[in-house]
């Protein structure tokens, strides 16, 4: 699913480039979303923001499309 196999290094090296700049992009988006609430302190946003980028990037990573 998400590992790609050994002899595919330019596959490897891009589903992994793509899947760090999911997380970082989606990460940065809720670090905007969630600062403006001030309900959390500044590294409990961070964290939170980095988890929910990892759990979305992970899951748009593992839906494969039905043809």
């Amino acid at each position: 699913m998400f590992l790609p196999t050994p002899h595919d290094t330019k596959d490897a090296i891009s589903k992994y480039a793509g899947f760090f700049g999911m997380v970082v992009s989606i990460a940065f988006a809720f670090n905007l979303i969630l600062s403006a609430g001030g309900a959390l302190s500044k590294s409990a946003t961070i964290f939170v923001s980095i988890l929910i980028g990892i759990c979305l990037g992970w899951l748009s990573f593992a839906v494969k499309s039905k043809k």
